[in-house]
Protein backbone atom coordinates (compact mmCIF):
# COMPACT_ATOMS: atom_id res chain seq x y z
CA UNK A 1 0.00 0.00 0.00
CA UNK A 2 1.99 3.18 -1.27
CA UNK A 3 2.04 6.65 0.80
CA UNK A 4 0.35 9.50 -0.71
CA UNK A 5 2.84 12.94 -1.65
CA UNK A 6 3.71 14.36 1.00
CA UNK A 7 2.13 18.03 1.72
CA UNK A 8 4.90 20.60 2.30
CA UNK A 9 4.19 22.89 5.53
CA UNK A 10 6.19 23.83 8.40
CA UNK A 11 6.09 23.05 12.01
CA UNK A 12 7.33 25.39 15.00
CA UNK A 13 8.41 24.40 18.22
CA UNK A 14 10.54 26.25 21.13
CA UNK A 15 13.54 23.54 21.35
CA UNK A 16 15.11 25.29 18.79
CA UNK A 17 13.00 24.96 15.46
CA UNK A 18 12.71 27.32 13.28
CA UNK A 19 11.30 27.55 9.42
CA UNK A 20 14.87 25.98 8.49
CA UNK A 21 15.31 23.22 10.82
CA UNK A 22 13.95 20.15 10.30
CA UNK A 23 15.54 18.16 13.32
CA UNK A 24 13.36 16.24 15.67
CA UNK A 25 13.46 14.48 18.48
CA UNK A 26 10.74 11.53 19.36
CA UNK A 27 10.14 9.55 22.90
CA UNK A 28 8.50 6.86 24.16
CA UNK A 29 7.96 6.79 28.20
CA UNK A 30 6.22 4.72 30.30
CA UNK A 31 4.98 6.87 33.55
CA UNK A 32 4.63 3.73 35.96
CA UNK A 33 0.99 4.84 36.81
CA UNK A 34 1.12 8.41 36.69
CA UNK A 35 -1.94 9.72 38.98
CA UNK A 36 -2.66 13.76 40.18
CA UNK A 37 -2.31 14.05 44.14
CA UNK A 38 -6.13 13.34 45.13
CA UNK A 39 -7.61 11.80 42.26
CA UNK A 40 -8.77 8.27 42.66
CA UNK A 41 -7.06 5.33 41.00
CA UNK A 42 -7.83 1.49 40.41
CA UNK A 43 -4.49 0.78 40.57
CA UNK A 44 -2.74 2.81 43.17
CA UNK A 45 1.31 3.41 43.55
CA UNK A 46 1.39 6.21 45.67
CA UNK A 47 -1.70 6.79 47.97
CA UNK A 48 -0.58 10.08 49.61
CA UNK A 49 -0.10 13.63 47.90
CA UNK A 50 3.34 14.25 48.89
CA UNK A 51 4.27 10.83 46.61
CA UNK A 52 2.27 11.50 44.10
CA UNK A 53 3.80 15.36 43.73
CA UNK A 54 7.02 14.17 44.04
CA UNK A 55 6.58 11.60 41.05
CA UNK A 56 4.79 14.37 39.21
CA UNK A 57 8.42 16.24 39.79
CA UNK A 58 10.47 13.52 38.80
CA UNK A 59 8.57 12.91 35.67
CA UNK A 60 8.89 16.52 34.73
CA UNK A 61 12.52 16.38 35.55
CA UNK A 62 13.30 13.32 32.92
CA UNK A 63 11.14 15.22 30.30
CA UNK A 64 13.42 17.76 30.86
CA UNK A 65 16.67 16.08 30.67
CA UNK A 66 15.67 13.76 27.62
CA UNK A 67 14.11 17.19 25.94
CA UNK A 68 11.80 15.92 23.40
CA UNK A 69 10.12 17.22 20.38
CA UNK A 70 7.06 14.79 20.83
CA UNK A 71 6.98 12.15 23.83
CA UNK A 72 4.21 9.19 24.00
CA UNK A 73 3.87 8.41 27.68
CA UNK A 74 1.57 5.02 28.79
CA UNK A 75 0.21 4.33 32.08
CA UNK A 76 -1.54 7.64 32.79
CA UNK A 77 -4.32 7.84 34.76
CA UNK A 78 -6.44 11.00 33.81
CA UNK A 79 -5.59 14.49 31.79
CA UNK A 80 -4.95 15.83 35.94
CA UNK A 81 -1.92 14.15 35.77
CA UNK A 82 -0.83 15.33 32.24
CA UNK A 83 -1.97 18.83 32.76
CA UNK A 84 0.07 18.35 36.33
CA UNK A 85 3.39 17.73 34.55
CA UNK A 86 2.76 20.49 31.72
CA UNK A 87 2.26 22.70 34.28
CA UNK A 88 5.49 22.08 36.07
CA UNK A 89 7.36 21.91 32.65
CA UNK A 90 6.06 25.44 32.06
CA UNK A 91 7.52 26.43 35.69
CA UNK A 92 10.98 25.32 34.25
CA UNK A 93 10.74 27.27 31.47
CA UNK A 94 9.42 24.51 28.96
CA UNK A 95 6.80 26.63 27.90
CA UNK A 96 5.94 25.12 24.66
CA UNK A 97 4.90 21.56 25.82
CA UNK A 98 1.30 21.24 25.68
CA UNK A 99 -0.41 17.90 26.71
CA UNK A 100 -3.08 15.77 24.67
CA UNK A 101 -4.73 13.44 26.59
CA UNK A 102 -7.37 10.90 25.75
CA UNK A 103 -9.45 8.64 28.13
CA UNK A 104 -9.17 4.30 27.12
CA UNK A 105 -11.15 1.92 27.61
CA UNK A 106 -9.72 -0.38 30.26
CA UNK A 107 -11.72 -0.24 33.01
CA UNK A 108 -9.33 -2.59 34.97
CA UNK A 109 -6.04 -0.34 35.12
CA UNK A 110 -7.95 2.77 34.43
CA UNK A 111 -4.41 3.62 32.17
CA UNK A 112 -4.54 5.77 29.33
CA UNK A 113 -1.62 6.83 26.83
CA UNK A 114 -0.82 10.44 26.67
CA UNK A 115 1.16 12.77 23.99
CA UNK A 116 3.30 15.73 25.18
CA UNK A 117 4.49 18.09 22.73
CA UNK A 118 6.22 21.16 21.29
CA UNK A 119 4.74 21.10 17.96
CA UNK A 120 0.60 20.83 17.90
CA UNK A 121 -0.93 18.10 16.55
CA UNK A 122 -2.06 18.47 13.23
CA UNK A 123 -6.42 18.40 13.48
CA UNK A 124 -8.11 15.83 11.59
CA UNK A 125 -11.29 14.92 11.87
CA UNK A 126 -12.11 17.43 14.11
CA UNK A 127 -9.25 16.09 17.09
CA UNK A 128 -6.14 16.28 17.84
CA UNK A 129 -5.28 13.28 19.63
CA UNK A 130 -7.61 9.96 18.39
CA UNK A 131 -8.31 6.41 19.74
CA UNK A 132 -9.93 4.29 18.00
CA UNK A 133 -12.27 1.74 20.14
CA UNK A 134 -15.37 0.11 19.75
CA UNK A 135 -18.73 2.29 20.37
CA UNK A 136 -19.94 0.38 23.33
CA UNK A 137 -17.12 0.28 26.13
CA UNK A 138 -15.96 1.63 29.38
CA UNK A 139 -14.61 4.62 29.64
CA UNK A 140 -14.21 7.46 31.96
CA UNK A 141 -15.70 10.68 32.17
CA UNK A 142 -16.90 10.63 28.36
CA UNK A 143 -13.90 12.65 27.08
CA UNK A 144 -13.30 10.20 24.70
CA UNK A 145 -14.80 10.10 21.41
CA UNK A 146 -14.38 6.72 19.60
CA UNK A 147 -13.59 6.73 15.96
CA UNK A 148 -15.30 4.22 13.49
CA UNK A 149 -15.08 3.02 10.23
CA UNK A 150 -17.83 4.19 8.38
CA UNK A 151 -20.40 3.05 10.96
CA UNK A 152 -18.40 -0.72 10.81
CA UNK A 153 -16.59 -0.94 13.81
CA UNK A 154 -16.12 -4.65 13.97
CA UNK A 155 -12.29 -4.81 12.93
CA UNK A 156 -12.10 -2.47 16.57
CA UNK A 157 -12.54 -6.38 18.59
CA UNK A 158 -10.53 -9.25 17.58
CA UNK A 159 -11.18 -12.71 18.75
CA UNK A 160 -8.50 -14.80 20.41
CA UNK A 161 -8.16 -18.34 21.83
CA UNK A 162 -5.84 -20.24 24.00
CA UNK A 163 -5.74 -23.20 26.32
CA UNK A 164 -5.31 -22.14 30.12
CA UNK A 165 -3.05 -23.14 32.88
CA UNK A 166 -5.77 -25.98 33.73
CA UNK A 167 -5.53 -27.14 29.89
CA UNK A 168 -8.70 -25.51 28.77
CA UNK A 169 -9.75 -23.96 25.79
CA UNK A 170 -10.85 -20.24 26.44
CA UNK A 171 -12.29 -17.90 23.77
CA UNK A 172 -11.99 -14.14 24.11
CA UNK A 173 -11.88 -10.61 22.41
CA UNK A 174 -9.25 -8.01 22.21
CA UNK A 175 -9.85 -4.33 22.42
CA UNK A 176 -6.80 -2.13 21.84
CA UNK A 177 -7.74 -0.12 24.83
CA UNK A 178 -4.73 1.97 25.57
CA UNK A 179 -3.58 3.75 22.68
CA UNK A 180 -3.30 7.13 21.12
CA UNK A 181 -2.58 8.65 17.43
CA UNK A 182 -1.59 11.96 16.92
CA UNK A 183 -0.69 13.77 13.30
CA UNK A 184 1.77 16.06 12.76
CA UNK A 185 3.20 17.60 9.68
CA UNK A 186 7.14 18.50 10.24
CA UNK A 187 9.52 20.43 7.89
CA UNK A 188 7.61 19.02 4.98
CA UNK A 189 6.63 15.57 6.44
CA UNK A 190 3.40 14.10 7.42
CA UNK A 191 3.93 11.75 10.58
CA UNK A 192 1.60 9.97 12.63
CA UNK A 193 2.67 8.61 15.90
CA UNK A 194 0.58 5.17 17.59
CA UNK A 195 1.10 5.23 20.79
CA UNK A 196 0.17 2.17 22.35
CA UNK A 197 0.79 0.24 25.41
CA UNK A 198 0.07 -3.47 24.87
CA UNK A 199 -0.99 -6.90 27.06
CA UNK A 200 1.92 -6.64 29.75
CA UNK A 201 3.48 -10.70 30.46
CA UNK A 202 5.10 -11.90 27.57
CA UNK A 203 5.96 -15.56 29.65
CA UNK A 204 1.77 -15.79 29.80
CA UNK A 205 0.20 -17.92 26.99
CA UNK A 206 -2.79 -16.28 27.57
CA UNK A 207 -1.23 -12.82 27.46
CA UNK A 208 0.47 -13.52 24.28
CA UNK A 209 -2.86 -14.49 22.47
CA UNK A 210 -4.45 -11.31 23.89
CA UNK A 211 -1.44 -8.89 23.14
CA UNK A 212 -1.56 -10.84 19.12
CA UNK A 213 -5.16 -9.92 18.63
CA UNK A 214 -4.43 -6.58 20.09
CA UNK A 215 -1.81 -6.14 17.18
CA UNK A 216 -4.09 -7.27 14.45
CA UNK A 217 -6.25 -4.35 15.72
CA UNK A 218 -3.28 -1.87 15.64
CA UNK A 219 -2.27 -3.20 12.09
CA UNK A 220 -5.52 -2.24 10.89
CA UNK A 221 -4.98 1.35 12.76
CA UNK A 222 -2.01 1.97 10.77
CA UNK A 223 -3.26 1.22 7.31
CA UNK A 224 -6.81 2.79 7.82
CA UNK A 225 -5.97 5.58 9.47
CA UNK A 226 -2.70 6.93 9.40
CA UNK A 227 -1.49 5.42 5.45
CA UNK A 228 -4.95 6.03 4.31
CA UNK A 229 -4.56 9.94 4.94
CA UNK A 230 -1.25 10.36 3.40
CA UNK A 231 0.93 9.96 6.78
CA UNK A 232 3.99 8.05 7.83
CA UNK A 233 3.29 5.82 10.77
CA UNK A 234 5.82 5.69 13.72
CA UNK A 235 4.46 3.23 16.14
CA UNK A 236 6.16 3.58 19.80
CA UNK A 237 5.33 2.89 23.79
CA UNK A 238 5.39 -0.39 25.56
CA UNK A 239 4.95 -2.89 23.42
CA UNK A 240 5.18 -5.48 26.24
CA UNK A 241 7.50 -8.24 24.10
CA UNK A 242 10.55 -8.28 22.07
CA UNK A 243 11.87 -7.69 18.93
CA UNK A 244 13.28 -11.05 17.82
CA UNK A 245 15.54 -9.17 14.71
CA UNK A 246 17.10 -6.98 17.48
CA UNK A 247 19.73 -8.54 19.94
CA UNK A 248 19.07 -7.25 23.65
CA UNK A 249 20.86 -7.13 26.85
CA UNK A 250 18.92 -9.89 28.19
CA UNK A 251 20.22 -12.95 25.56
CA UNK A 252 18.29 -15.63 27.75
CA UNK A 253 14.31 -14.34 26.95
CA UNK A 254 13.13 -15.19 23.84
CA UNK A 255 9.81 -13.42 22.29
CA UNK A 256 7.06 -16.34 21.76
CA UNK A 257 4.88 -14.48 19.72
CA UNK A 258 5.33 -12.90 16.26
CA UNK A 259 3.84 -9.17 17.59
CA UNK A 260 7.15 -7.19 16.91
CA UNK A 261 7.32 -8.11 13.52
CA UNK A 262 3.38 -8.48 12.33
CA UNK A 263 3.99 -4.57 13.38
CA UNK A 264 6.71 -3.86 11.45
CA UNK A 265 5.43 -5.84 8.33
CA UNK A 266 1.93 -4.20 8.40
CA UNK A 267 1.05 -4.52 4.85
CA UNK A 268 1.01 -7.68 3.44
CA UNK A 269 0.44 -6.53 0.21
CA UNK A 270 4.27 -4.86 -0.13
CA UNK A 271 7.57 -6.99 -0.13
CA UNK A 272 9.29 -6.44 3.51
CA UNK A 273 8.60 -4.67 6.41
CA UNK A 274 7.49 -1.08 6.72
CA UNK A 275 8.76 -0.86 9.73
CA UNK A 276 12.51 -0.65 11.36
CA UNK A 277 13.35 -0.51 15.15
CA UNK A 278 15.32 2.28 16.28
CA UNK A 279 17.09 0.05 18.24
CA UNK A 280 19.16 -0.85 15.37
CA UNK A 281 20.66 2.06 15.40
CA UNK A 282 21.70 1.41 19.00
CA UNK A 283 25.45 0.08 18.43
CA UNK A 284 26.21 -1.46 22.14
CA UNK A 285 23.92 -4.37 22.74
CA UNK A 286 24.32 -3.95 26.56
CA UNK A 287 22.45 -0.81 26.36
CA UNK A 288 19.33 -2.38 24.78
CA UNK A 289 17.40 -2.94 27.47
CA UNK A 290 14.36 -0.52 28.28
CA UNK A 291 12.21 -2.32 31.71
CA UNK A 292 13.29 -3.13 35.16
CA UNK A 293 11.59 -5.89 36.66
CA UNK A 294 12.62 -5.63 40.44
CA UNK A 295 11.88 -8.96 41.14
CA UNK A 296 13.22 -9.64 45.25
CA UNK A 297 11.16 -5.83 45.54
CA UNK A 298 14.39 -4.44 47.31
CA UNK A 299 14.59 -1.28 45.58
CA UNK A 300 17.86 -2.22 43.89
CA UNK A 301 19.32 -3.70 40.61
CA UNK A 302 20.52 -7.13 41.47
CA UNK A 303 21.20 -10.62 40.13
CA UNK A 304 17.82 -11.57 40.22
CA UNK A 305 15.90 -8.78 38.54
CA UNK A 306 14.96 -8.80 35.28
CA UNK A 307 15.94 -6.27 32.56
CA UNK A 308 14.36 -6.10 28.86
CA UNK A 309 13.66 -4.40 25.76
CA UNK A 310 9.43 -4.12 25.43
CA UNK A 311 9.17 -0.47 24.65
CA UNK A 312 9.87 0.08 21.00
CA UNK A 313 9.83 3.40 18.59
CA UNK A 314 9.06 1.67 15.33
CA UNK A 315 9.39 4.34 12.10
CA UNK A 316 8.79 3.86 8.78
CA UNK A 317 11.23 2.80 6.44
CA UNK A 318 11.29 5.82 4.40
CA UNK A 319 12.27 7.71 7.90
CA UNK A 320 15.18 5.71 8.42
CA UNK A 321 17.47 7.74 6.26
CA UNK A 322 16.41 10.63 8.42
CA UNK A 323 17.46 8.88 11.89
CA UNK A 324 20.74 10.61 13.79
CA UNK A 325 20.93 8.58 16.76
CA UNK A 326 18.80 6.29 18.97
CA UNK A 327 19.66 5.57 22.83
CA UNK A 328 17.49 4.22 26.08
CA UNK A 329 17.98 6.73 28.85
CA UNK A 330 19.24 4.47 32.02
CA UNK A 331 19.83 7.73 34.71
CA UNK A 332 16.89 7.19 36.45
CA UNK A 333 15.92 5.03 38.86
CA UNK A 334 12.51 3.11 40.29
CA UNK A 335 11.55 5.85 42.20
CA UNK A 336 10.27 7.05 38.93
CA UNK A 337 9.29 4.73 36.94
CA UNK A 338 10.47 0.64 36.40
CA UNK A 339 10.82 1.59 32.83
CA UNK A 340 13.81 3.67 30.80
CA UNK A 341 12.62 6.41 28.16
CA UNK A 342 13.36 5.82 24.45
CA UNK A 343 14.84 8.38 22.26
CA UNK A 344 15.40 9.15 18.81
CA UNK A 345 16.69 11.82 16.79
CA UNK A 346 15.62 12.56 13.40
CA UNK A 347 16.79 14.82 10.75
CA UNK A 348 13.82 15.66 8.25
CA UNK A 349 15.90 17.00 5.95
CA UNK A 350 17.66 13.81 4.93
CA UNK A 351 15.56 11.86 1.87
Amino acid sequence: MGVPALVAAVALSSNGFTEDSCRLRIACFNAENLAAPGESTRLTRFRFEPARQRHLERIAAVIEAIDPDILVMPEVVSSEGVEAVVAILREKGLEAFRGYHVDGADSFSGFDVAVFSRIEPDEVDGRRIHINVPKRRSARGGGAEAVTDEGDDAWLRQPYTFVDDRGEDRSEAAVLQRHAVAYFTVCGRKIALLGMHLKSNPSDVGANAQRTAETRIARDIIRRRIVAKGYLPIVLGDLNDYDPDVPMADAVRKTQTTVLRDLKDYDEATQGPELVNAATRMPRVADRYTSHWDFNENGAPDGEDVFTMIDHILLHRDLEPAIRRAFIFHAIDLDVSDHYPVVVDLDLSRP
